[in-house]
C-alpha cells in the first residue's frame, strides 16, 4: 500500500489506495509536479471541489478514491438539491472529471447515469428554478466618458489612478487578474498611442503574448497617471499600485488584490450616484471586475463589429459566453435583420 498525496494552500488529505491503482497514483503526482501547465484559479478550484468531495465521502464512510460513478452521481445531485448554482455544480464535475483524466482513468462523463443527472441539473435549474448566468452589470462607453470628466479634476492620486484602470480595462477587455499584472515596461508610446504588450491571458498561455494598440484618449489617460504617480522611471514596478494617504503611489512589483480593484469599480458606481441594479446570482449590484469587459464588448456589438472582432478584443474561446453577455445586454439583432434593414 501507498499513499497519494494531494496538497494545496488549504491543507492536504491522505489516503491508502489498492494496488491497482498505483499507476493513477503515479499520474496524479506527475500532475502535481507538473501544475505550472495550468492557471492558479484552475488549481484552486480543483482544491476547493476534492476538498469538498473527499469531506462528503468521508461523512458517508466512502473511499473518495477511486471515483465512484454512482457516488458522484449521488453526490452532484445532493448540491442541486441543496440548491446551488447549475454553474457551481458544472465546475464540480468539471474539476472530477479533470482529476480521473489526469489519473488516466474514466471520466465521469463516459457514465450514462451521471451524464443523464447533469443533464437533469441542467434542465431543472432553467425551467424550474428559472436560472441564469450571473452576468456583470456592464460599464459602458457613456458612463466611462462622465466618469473621466468627475476623476480629472481630482487632486487625488488616487482618483487619477482609478480613471487609467477603467479606461485601460475598458480598452482592452483585459480581466481583472491580466489587469493587476500590468507593469510600467509593459506600454510602449508611439508617436500618440501606445500599445500594450500583454504577457498571457487567461485563453492565450503562448511565449509570445499579444499587443494592444491603445486609442489616443487612453494613452493621454495612462499619460497622465504615469506622470502624476512617478512610476514612469520605474518600468519593472505594477502600473496600478496602492496609493498612500499621503498622495503618494507606492512604488512596487506586487499586484492588487481582488478586493482593492473591484472597489475600484464600485466606487465609480458610486461616483455617478447610481442606485443598485437588481441583483442577479445574489451579486452584481454594482459594477464589478468584468463590468469594463461586458460593457465594451456590447457598445461594439451595438457599433456593428463582428464577433470574430469582439472575441479577438476579448480573446473569448467560445462564441456561446460572448453570445451570452450580448443576450443580457440586449443585442439581439442578427446578421439577417441588419441585412434586411441595410
Amino acid at each position: 500500500m501507498s499513499k497519494l498525496i494531494i496538497s494545496g494552500n488549504s491543507g492536504m488529505f491522505l489516503r491508502d489506495i489498492g494496488a491497482e491503482y498505483q499507476e493513477a497514483a503515479k499520474n496524479f503526482m506527475q500532475f502535481l509536479n507538473d501544475q505550472g501547465a495550468y492557471s492558479p484559479n484552475t488549481l484552486r478550484d480543483l482544491r476547493l471541489v476534492f476538498h469538498s468531495w473527499a469531506r462528503w465521502c468521508h461523512a458517508r464512510g466512502l473511499a473518495w478514491f477511486p471515483i465512484s460513478p454512482e457516488a458522484a452521481r449521488e453526490y452532484l445531485l445532493q448540491l442541486h438539491d441543496a440548491d446551488l448554482a447549475s454553474t457551481t455544480i458544472e465546475k464540480h464535475y468539471a474539476m472530477l472529471n479533470m482529476l480521473l483524466s489526469q489519473c488516466g482513468l474514466p471520466q465521469l462523463s463516459d457514465d450514462k447515469s451521471v451524464s443523464l443527472a447533469m443533464r437533469r441539473i441542467r434542465r431543472e435549474a432553467a425551467t424550474e428554478k428559472g436560472e441564469r448566468t450571473g452576468q456583470a452589470v456592464p460599464l459602458r462607453w457613456d458612463d466611462l466618458k462622465l466618469l473621466d470628466v468627475l476623476l480629472s479634476r481630482s487632486d487625488r492620486l488616487v482618483d487619477l489612478r482609478n480613471r487609467a484602470f477603467l479606461f485601460l480595462a475598458y480598452n482592452t477587455l483585459l480581466r481583472m487578474a491580466e489587469m493587476s499584472r500590468v507593469r510600467v515596461r509593459d506600454l510602449e508610446q508611439t508617436g500618440d498611442t501606445v500599445t500594450l504588450h500583454v504577457s498571457h491571458t487567461k485563453t492565450i498561455t503562448t511565449a509570445a503574448g499579444l499587443d494592444k494598440v491603445l486609442s489616443r484618449r487612453t494613452t493621454a489617460v495612462l499619460n497622465d497617471w504615469l506622470d502624476a504617480s512617478g512610476l514612469r522611471d520605474h518600468p519593472d514596478a505594477i502600473l496600478f499600485p496602492p496609493v498612500h494617504r499621503s498622495n503618494k503611489a507606492r512604488i512596487t512589483t506586487t499586484p492588487l488584490t481582488a478586493p482593492a480593484m473591484e472597489k475600484i469599480f464600485s466606487d465609480a458606481w458610486a461616483l455617478l450616484g447610481k442606485s443598485d441594479a437588481t441583483p442577479n446570482k445574489g451579486r452584481y449590484r454594482t459594477w464589478t471586475g468584468h463590468s469594463a469587459r461586458v460593457g465594451a464588448a456590447i457598445d461594439m456589438a451595438e457599433k456593428q463589429v463582428s464577433m470574430v472582432e469582439i472575441m479577438q478584443e476579448g480573446t473569448w474561446k467560445k462564441p456561446e459566453t460572448l453570445m451570452r453577455y450580448l443576450r443580457r445586454g440586449g443585442v439581439t439583432v442578427g446578421a439577417n435583420s441588419r441585412l434586411m434593414d441595410s
